[in-house]
């Protein structure tokens, strides 16, 4: 039987980004929608880069803000509606790329804007919470319900996102960030310990699989990183199973 790990199931209900906590009205979102106008516009427009730089992460910010309470709307209704197609459409139009994801169910920005931070000022002030929200997006979007599965991703795809989760916690070692980062670290070890053809591989990600999700659960204050930790350290002790 497919082993099931709510405490993993927990931390990606948790994860969203925060947003509005009410569901979408035209009024709000028309607000949102002038909001992203001109962080847009400054965004080319500011004088100096930096200022070019934070007016892209705010727009960021605030295109996940809408897309969020676009979700929460479909959550409350069911369904999607025409209102919110019409917000779609008109963030495309401005080259926004925000799109129906039939698989999850609900809408999904493409992070378009943090990638930029991330490239025209790596070390600047929004560099580290860009690069997370980046490594979270490809976390949770290739996390199944038993985190043995691969979702979207194979192992070098895997192998790929570990880089870049090491490469975080030794560039921003102090951010408040790196605790989730590591836990995530932890996880895709395990992802890649159970799914390499190679066993020398398998074994080599399983140990550092095993250091990581102990730090977790020695470092973590978040109890569902603890406890889902705790929950694949147990899976490791018993040995390697292939997922059903």
């Amino acid at each position: 039987m497919r082993a099931v790990l709510p405490a993993l199931v927990l931390v990606v209900a948790m994860a969203s980004p925060a947003g509005a906590h009410v569901v979408l009205d035209r009024e709000a979102a028309e607000t949102l929608l002038a909001e992203i106008a001109g962080h847009r516009r400054a965004s080319v427009e500011t004088p100096s880069e930096s200022g070019r730089v934070d007016a892209l992460f705010r727009l960021g910010q605030t295109v996940e803000s809408l897309v969020e309470a676009l979700n929460r709307d479909v959550s409350a209704h069911g369904q999607r509606d025409l209102f919110g197609e019409l917000l779609v459409a008109r963030l495309q139009a401005h080259t926004i790329n925000v799109a129906w994801m039939p698989r999850d169910g609900r809408y999904e920005y493409d992070l378009a804007a943090f990638r930029e931070v991330v490239r025209r000022a790596p070390r600047g002030q929004w560099a580290a919470e860009s690069s997370f929200r980046l490594i979270a997006r490809r976390f949770y979007a290739t996390l199944a319900p038993d985190p043995a599965t691969l979702v979207g991703i194979d192992v070098a795809g895997v192998l790929d996102a570990v880089r870049d989760e090491e490469r975080f916690l030794r560039d921003y070692a102090g951010h408040e960030r790196a605790t989730t980062v590591r836990f995530f670290l932890a996880v895709d070890h395990f992802r890649i310990a159970r799914n390499a053809r190679d066993p020398a591989r398998a074994r080599e990600h399983e140990r550092r699989a095993r250091r990581a999700l102990q730090q977790t659960v020695n470092g973590s204050a978040e109890a569902f990183e603890v406890r889902a930790a705790q929950t694949l350290l147990e899976r490791l002790a018993r040995g390697r199973v292939t997922p059903d």
